[in-house]
């Protein structure tokens, strides 16, 4: 059994997974990803049901999520407001209750921003502390990817499983997570 065995988390749409198409926000009929990004294949590892790819503002370039080609993201709180950007269809399906974390990608505040508009928690990790490999770039010397969660335990939680382990820091066990 592994750390988030059962546990349902969603993901950016400019996150790889195996088989599965990769839009990164953009039309057009995007190939099936070859292989899964490292942060994919490291939540699978962990036991996580990996249950949908996120809307997200086109190109990850945004702070509505308001996109032309798949429809705008929507604050579960308030219909007419945005749920923030560029990582807002991740924020809105954790506050929304869908998933209990999504993955998002922060290059300007597009992991806060979400977590912010939606009451929950959101947490841009270090630069290089998380694998960018298999995730379509915006800016690789400032893009971060990181967990949007409902709490920090469970985003400590999430922290652990994608973690790569040859950075400095090792987190110390929280309890009551997920």
């Amino acid at each position: 059994i592994g750390p988030l065995d059962g546990i349902p988390i969603g993901l950016k749409d400019n996150i790889d997974v195996a088989g599965i198409a990769t839009s990164n926000g953009l039309g057009g009929q995007p190939p099936a990803a070859i292989r899964d990004a490292a942060v994919t294949a490291r939540l699978k590892k962990a036991g996580a049901v990996l249950t949908a790819k996120l809307n997200m503002h086109e190109a990850a370039l945004g702070v509505s999520t308001d996109n032309p080609h798949h429809g705008r993201a929507r604050n579960p709180f308030d219909p007419n407001r945005s749920p923030g950007g560029s990582s807002g269809g991740s924020g809105a399906a954790v506050a929304a209750g869908l998933c209990a974390a999504a993955l998002g990608t922060d290059t300007a505040g597009s992991i806060r921003l979400p977590a912010a508009f939606c009451g929950v928690v959101g947490l841009k990790p270090t630069y290089g502390r998380i694998s960018l490999a298999g995730i379509a770039p915006l800016n690789e010397r400032l893009d971060h990817v990181g967990p949007i969660t409902r709490s920090v335990a469970d985003a400590d939680l999430i922290m652990a499983a994608l973690a790569d382990e040859t950075a400095a820091w090792h987190p110390e066990p929280v309890p009551e997570r997920l």
